[in-house]
């Protein structure tokens, strides 16, 4: 998976919705074949359990959040696209 993939599965979004980070991993999860290597540990640096998935899509939102793409309630974590 890549940040692209991610980008077109949020884009099917309606302009408005909000939605939790747990409910767009579970769209972006059903949404995308998920490979092994998304499955993998997204680093080694340090203990974690995090997938490369869920990585890739923190990232798509970090950045949308950035650029004013998204709104981010962060006592819901939740996001307005």
């Amino acid at each position: 998976m890549h940040s692209k993939d991610v980008k077109a599965i949020l884009s099917r979004i309606p302009h408005g919705t909000t939605l939790t980070i747990s409910q767009i991993q579970a769209l972006v999860k059903a949404s995308f074949p998920l490979s092994a290597e998304d499955w993998a540990i997204h680093t080694k640096t340090r203990p974690t359990n995090y997938r490369r998935w869920l990585h890739r899509i923190q990232g798509v939102m970090s950045e949308y959040k950035r650029k004013g793409i998204v709104k981010h309630n962060k006592k819901t974590h939740s996001y307005t696209l």
